[in-house]
């Protein structure tokens, strides 16, 4: 008897049954991963962070699979492994793997990540892997962390802070798990979401609060945090850069604000404060700053660009001057998605149509003929809300934009994402969407240039085609796992399948 795929199966049985088939030849809709390019998207991370001498921590949020998430972390044994999730599920799906990690000496370097020697397996450091829970603390995560806390062990588990009363359910996480948390105050930078503003009335009594701990020994006050996901609405590698220094500024405002504190306060026990800055924009942004020429040598960008890439050299300098680390954080990088093509945040060679590694497959139901603005053709694809979600694109009217595969005579785009013209998803019910005419502008009003035959509905019923989905976080949350697909060798061949964590 076959499988029930409605119910949670192993990836053995998903193996079993994907592994060799075509894409296809699969029932739709499905998530689908391009491994070729989230590999280079991971190193490219991976190799700036070695080249400016930061630290990294990989957010799994996006993806929640335990496969990507080695990508993410590389297999540089002398890296550490340090992750953030978004939920308790999240940290104990990845616990196996972190243990793995464990046993095999993986652990946190001083100095370039490089250089660092690394010790025989069992000899490794204590907080030789570490994961961060990315909210605030509440009170129902304790006991399930604490759970982890206890099987990796002192050092492994981190919580962010934004408010007193959270410290009673640190020390109750602690005294579970006989292990201390560290610990990150979370800093507001302007997003407005999770933190407190570091020139605000409530940093101070938060910061009090979280010395007398540190003091009291519940938790080890680890450094600060940010998070700037209003990144997301900028506009250029300028916009980008800018905003990067924004968040290490205020993490170094904040930083010096807790040294002269705890100065204040007579604690002498203090470790160097970690800087954990980043949003996928703004962290991918530090490619600017490392990969300072093109392909022919010449400097890479505009003197804009150049300009805020060599202040933030020194802004980094000057953080690790005052005895401060720096890591940065990101999430949706390996993957990405429409709404980080319309950031812009680096160069198009790095940040392009054939960089964006997740695509939702989904199956023409129906044709509409002439239905459109102006006579244009629509058509019903079975991927709507709950395949693609409803997060907009600042860059164009739609939900989703399908890509040239299995598409004949249609080419992948050479162009920004602004400038597209073509059919998108253009409004979404639950399980529908809606293939509609948009010109270069946005409209559904064709250009003088687009003439009937570019306007023409190019696919078929029964045919299966790829969307490249606005937000990659959201349109993943409904599959229990990725059929992955190898574009560099194997085609549109499924070589495996990545489960995906579920709830919370």
């Amino acid at each position: 008897m076959a499988a029930d795929l409605s119910l949670p199966s192993s990836k053995d049985v998903l193996r079993e049954r994907y592994v060799g088939k075509s894409i296809v030849n699969v029932d739709t809709p499905a998530a689908v991963i391009n491994l070729a390019a989230a590999k280079r998207n991971c190193e490219r991370m991976l190799q700036t962070c070695d080249a400016l001498s930061l630290g990294w921590r990989a957010h799994v949020k996006t993806h929640k699979t335990v496969e990507l998430a080695r990508l993410q972390v590389g297999d540089d044994a002398g890296r550490p492994v340090q992750l953030i999730v978004s939920t308790v599920a999240e940290a104990e799906f990845l616990t196996p793997m972190l243990s793995e990690y464990q046993r095999q000496g993986r652990r946190v370097n001083v100095g370039p990540p490089r250089r660092a020697v690394v010790p025989p397996p069992g000899t490794m450091s204590a907080d030789a892997v570490k994961v961060l829970y990315g909210l605030p603390l509440p009170k129902g995560a304790v006991s399930r962390l604490a759970a982890v806390a206890r099987t990796l062990g002192e050092g492994s588990v981190s919580i962010l802070l934004d408010d007193p009363a959270q410290l009673a359910m640190a020390a109750d996480m602690s005294a579970i798990s006989d292990v201390a948390p560290h610990a990150y105050i979370k800093v507001d930078m302007g997003g407005r979401r999770a933190g407190v503003v570091v020139d605000g009335k409530q940093f101070p009594v938060l910061v009090d609060a979280a010395l007398d701990a540190h003091g009291r020994g519940s938790i080890q006050l680890a450094g600060l945090y940010s998070h700037a996901g209003h990144s997301y609405a900028g506009d250029g590698r300028v916009a980008a850069l800018r905003m990067m220094s924004a968040e290490l500024t205020s993490l170094l405002d904040g930083a010096d604000r807790v040294r002269a504190r705890a100065s204040a306060k007579g604690i002498v026990d203090l470790p160097s404060l970690t800087l954990s800055a980043g949003a996928s924009p703004t962290t991918l942004s530090l490619q600017n700053v490392a990969d300072d020429e093109d392909e022919k040598g010449a400097p890479s960008g505009t003197p804009s660009v150049r300009a805020e890439a060599g202040a933030i050299s020194t802004l980094l300098e000057t953080i690790k001057g005052r005895g401060h680390a720096v890591e940065v954080h990101a999430g949706v990088y390996p993957l990405l998605d429409l709404q980080q093509l319309a950031a812009h945040s680096i160069r198009s060679t790095h940040l392009s149509w054939s960089d964006m590694a997740f695509t939702i497959l989904a199956e023409v139901h129906s044709i509409y003929a002439g239905r459109g603005a102006d006579g244009t053709d629509e058509a019903l694809v079975g991927a709507g809300c709950l395949a693609l979600g409803r997060e907009p694109c600042k860059a164009y009217a739609g939900m989703a934009i399908p890509t040239a595969w299995n598409r004949a005579g249609v080419e992948k785009p050479t162009f920004d994402v602004e400038r597209y013209e073509g059919y998108v998803v253009g409004r979404v019910s639950q399980e529908h969407g809606i293939l509609q005419w948009r010109d270069g502008r946005g409209t559904a009003s064709p250009t003088t240039e687009a003439t009937a035959a570019d306007r023409k509905l190019d696919v078929e019923v029964g045919q299966k085609i790829r969307l490249w989905p606005n937000h990659a976080c959201i349109a993943g949350s409904q599959f229990g796992w990725y059929l992955v697909v190898d574009e560099d060798g194997k085609g549109d061949g499924i070589v495996d399948v990545w489960i995906r964590a579920r709830g919370w």
